[in-house]
């Protein structure tokens, strides 16, 4: 490189034409790295009043700015004899053609594109410093006249100025192109490893679908399996109870005080176990979609009576006042009967079961929500209630509150599960709220036209 090229930094100053405020001290502290001077100037006014005051060696302008944007500085410094030689780059976004045509048509020696990069913005600086001795004895004007568009634009510059200003445009479109491309390969790559990805779901999907229809098949031979043991194991249970049943009215002969206590405990260990049996084969039926509904019209009244007849002794035997308030309007709904039968059966046997005093309540209520009448039937008791955190997992199957060996409750934990199976068989709902050491009040809730 030519020695009287040769620039010393320190005596070099550059002024900084940038309205806001974090940019323009970037500008300024990357710009003294290079051990040059620096001054701010807010806007084009401000700046062309620092210029006349004193002149530096470049101008670096933003073209976005208040009073006075960047091509109007650039064309009023170019404007004046005293001060055209300064370079002048300006910082612009470059995405329109007219750009490069106001850039020429203003006088502006080099463009930086946004956003730019640190090292290259420095090295245009130092460029255009170098070529500044270089331009000083060129000032043979050329005019030339073209269109951009549909609009004429006539042009009246230096010819190294539109050299230096076209070959800065040329510098940055290869920038740009090697950036696209470098973005293209990632995408590719991206491409490549979503592929890669794409054909391991498929692998795993497959899989999962495999051993789904593994897991139906099991569930499906499962529910057959209880099924079939459900209905070997009730045909000797129904034996038991009957001829328990017959023993203990005495039909064989006269029994001792400790054979009628002995006969009536066997007799409601199997009730117990034929009501367990019951459940489970109600269970499998419905996992197994062999669950058929007989649709009939039900006179609700007459069904918590019954309902509340058959538990009646269970809660007179722990001292439970057992009440129904069904009101005085009779209610008919068209359901099924049997299912809603072991739904009540089941609700009023557990509200029983976990109260120890006070009371259990049977409702019946009717109301209209949203153009349908909603019948619903709760069972109400003063109870321990149920703790927040066990309420979530209270209708999942075989789910004890108390699953300890000392419970005081027998269940396997079906009664709700099946309940809820059932509700959503008959079309219905079932829900329930509880304040622990208050009670609870689970209700079925059926939607019928109005």
């Amino acid at each position: 490189m030519d020695s009287n090229n040769q620039i010393k930094p320190d005596e070099i100053e550059i002024l900084i034409v940038e309205d806001s405020p974090t940019q323009a001290e970037r500008l300024r502290r990357l710009i003294q790295s290079l051990h040059y001077n620096a001054r701010v100037a807010a806007n084009g006014q401000l700046a062309l009043a620092a210029i006349r005051e004193r002149k530096p060696h470049l101008v670096l302008s933003d073209i976005v700015m208040p009073e006075m944007n960047g091509y109007d500085l650039c064309r009023a410094i170019k404007a004046d004899p005293t001060l055209r030689d300064i370079p002048v780059i300006l910082v612009t976004s470059l995405n329109d053609p007219k750009d490069i045509i106001r850039g020429i048509e203003c006088g502006a020696d080099n463009f930086i594109r946004k956003p730019y990069a640190e090292d290259y913005l420095l090295n245009r600086i130092s460029h255009m410093l170098m070529n500044q001795k270089l331009r000083k004895n060129q000032n043979v004007e050329i005019g030339i006249a073209l269109y951009l568009g549909d609009q004429k634009h006539f042009i009246n510059a230096e010819r190294q100025q539109i050299l230096d200003l076209l070959i800065s445009t040329y510098e940055q479109a290869v920038q740009v192109n090697g950036e696209l491309q470098a973005r293209e390969r990632q995408v590719i790559e991206l491409n490549m490893r979503l592929a890669h990805h794409a054909a391991e779901l498929e692998t795993t999907n497959r899989e999962i679908a495999l051993k789904n229809l593994e897991l139906a098949e099991a569930s499906r031979m499962k529910s057959a399996f209880i099924a079939n043991m459900s209905h070997e194991l009730r045909t000797p249970l129904n034996a038991i109870i009957g001829f328990t049943g017959a023993l203990l009215m005495k039909l064989p002969g006269p029994l001792t005080a400790d054979q009628d206590k002995q006969l009536t405990t066997i007799r409601a260990s199997a009730r117990h176990l034929l009501s367990l049996i019951n459940d489970i084969l109600d269970v499998a039926k419905i996992e197994a979609g062999k669950l058929t509904l007989s649709i009939e019209a039900v006179p609700c009244h007459q069904l918590i009576a019954e309902v509340a007849e058959t538990l009646r002794p269970l809660a007179q035997q722990k001292g439970l006042a057992l009440e129904v308030d069904a009101g005085s309007q009779p209610v008919v709904i068209d359901t099924d009967r049997r299912a809603l039968t072991q739904i009540l059966i089941n609700l009023l046997n557990n509200a029983i079961k976990f109260t120890e005093q006070g009371s259990v309540r049977i409702g019946l209520a009717q109301r209209e929500e949203d153009g349908a009448l909603v019948t619903e039937m709760s069972i109400t008791d003063s109870g321990a209630g149920i703790k927040e955190e066990d309420q979530a997992k209270l209708f999942q199957a075989f789910s004890q509150l108390d699953s300890t060996s000392t419970r005081h409750v027998e269940g396997a934990g079906l009664g709700l599960y099946l309940c809820q199976n059932l509700a959503n068989a008959i079309g219905g709902a079932l829900f329930f709220n509880s304040d622990y050491g208050q009670g609870s009040t689970f209700t079925l809730a059926l939607r019928s036209k109005a």
